[in-house]
């Protein structure tokens, strides 16, 4: 399996997840999400991105 594979299914299940939870996702963290499984970010900037979008510290 390829890094891009791992984590288009990591985000996927992420995805996922939120939907099992009552949830959804904007359509800002798609696209950073999409920068992350083109491997333009990594998981860190990932994080960062979506924090920052809520005011919240980053790591």
């Amino acid at each position: 399996m390829t890094e891009r594979e791992s984590r288009a299914i990591g985000v996927a299940e992420v995805i996922h997840s939120a939907h099992m939870e009552g949830g959804d996702v904007t359509p800002a963290f798609l696209a950073d999400a999409r920068d992350y499984v083109e491997e333009k970010i990594d998981v860190r900037e990932l994080l960062n991105r979506t924090r920052r979008r809520y005011g919240l510290e980053t790591v």
